[in-house]
């Protein structure tokens, strides 16, 4: 029964996450633990007409290991063909996968300002393919596979063994893939999602204010011509090829104003930021810039993702989630970003989505006045709880319930 749940979740992330197309090149950016998985994808995905499929394997132990003995010349040191490698294929209308699987304390202990320095350092080059992304020039996609560490950091009580097939299983409920199907029940929540979607851009919302007992005050204002979106994109927008960026997916988001979030927000479950956790932080913000912040754990490594370039500091997503989605429900934390801000109402700092502002000039510059974030990162972190509240400002200065009790309302 597994290798069909394995390979019905392989048919999701190729027909839905990247709506694979006949001749068109695969990259996979990976882990060295998720082969046994990648091999059922990759022949699937041959099978679906890929002309080739590219993998860019990666390990946490030897990038910490890197970081330890490496030089920081060398760290920020990023040669050509490397930079090649991801770009080639961006102009080749290739589709991108990153297949997540690691250690969520994978990089503890590794050098702080080493880490910002390499993520810096890897990002910067990749910046033009990251906004043809979120531009929705090219399909890309997110999934993960479970390893021995992180199933155990889910299930600290399991066995290895056990551990992972119970993270297996979780996966495949969140993504609504079973014995029959990969697509049936997915197509059915996204037809729910986009329904949703629908409602709240009907009502011309132009700023929303988050309230919760963590203490979260926020307002944050909307990109000018921001809609919402949700469950998929397309290549192009508005009516191009329809993929799912995130798999799974509970989110519908849009594009906050860079200059206009002021406020304090407080995190709500642990973010794992590559290797690393961080968790019960603040973060005040004045004019869209944060301007204090402070956190129990890992405070080092939000202090270097904050200090990553003008963007890091400011806001580029808010998403809704309702506290009653099934990710929550599973009463887990799963220390995976890509789980976690699909079980809360999340934000992000960094870079913000292009595809969600509206107007017939795409350039950087023309979303960019229109309050577009710019940044080399982009990074979720959780804020929703079981009380959160939002009300929202319409173009004509109504106020709408559209948040109570950490669900819906419209």
């Amino acid at each position: 029964m597994m290798d069909l749940l394995m390979q019905n979740y392989a048919d999701l992330i190729l027909k839905r996450g990247l709506a694979i197309e006949k001749d068109q090149f695969l990259v996979i950016e990976t882990s060295i633990d998720t082969i046994e998985f990648l091999r059922i994808l990759t022949e699937r995905a041959y099978q679906l007409g890929a002309k080739d499929v590219i993998v860019h394997f990666s390990d946490q132990q030897l990038i910490k290991t890197r970081l330890k003995y490496a030089s920081v010349e060398t760290i920020e040191d990023v040669p050509d063909w490397w930079v090649n490698s991801h770009t080639y294929y961006g102009d080749r209308d290739a589709c991108f996968l990153r297949l997540i699987s690691d250690n969520p304390d994978g990089l503890t202990g590794v050098d702080h300002n080493k880490l910002t320095l390499w993520k810096k350092a890897t990002s910067e080059p990749l910046k033009d393919l990251n906004f043809k992304k979120k531009e929705m020039l090219l399909k890309w996609s997110a999934a993960a596979v479970p390893n021995k560490a992180w199933a155990k950091k889910v299930y600290p009580e399991l066995s290895e063994t056990d551990a992972v097939k119970e993270l297996w299983n979780a996966i495949f409920k969140c993504c609504y893939v079973d014995e029959k199907s990969g697509t049936e029940g997915w197509d059915k929540h996204i037809e729910e999602m986009l329904e949703r979607v629908s409602k709240l851009n009907a009502l011309n919302i132009k700023t929303l204010h988050f309230k919760n007992s963590t203490g979260t005050d926020l307002e944050i204002g909307l990109c000018d011509g921001g809609v919402f979106a949700g469950g998929i994109c397309h290549c192009p927008e508005p009516d191009g090829v329809a993929f799912a960026p995130n798999i799974p997916t509970e989110e519908i988001l849009t594009t906050p104003h860079k200059h206009k979030v002021n406020g304090i927000v407080h995190n709500s479950i642990p973010l794992s930021y590559s290797g690393n956790i961080i968790d019960g932080f603040y973060l005040k913000f004045k004019d869209g810039v944060v301007t204090e912040y402070s956190a129990k754990k890992g405070e080092d490594i939000l202090k270097g993702i904050l200090e990553t370039d003008e963007g890091s500091r400011r806001l580029g997503e808010v998403a809704f989630v309702p506290f009653d989605s099934p990710i929550n429900q599973l009463g887990i934390i799963f220390y995976n970003t890509l789980f976690d801000e699909n079980a809360s109402c999340h934000l992000a700092l960094g870079a913000g989505y292009t595809d969600v502002i509206k107007g017939k000039d795409r350039s950087r510059e023309a979303l960019e006045k229109q309050g577009l974030n710019s940044s080399s990162l982009h990074v979720d972190f959780m804020f929703g709880t079981a009380d959160m509240e939002c009300i929202g400002t319409t173009a004509d200065n109504k106020k709408v319930q559209i948040f109570k009790n950490g669900v819906f309302v419209i």
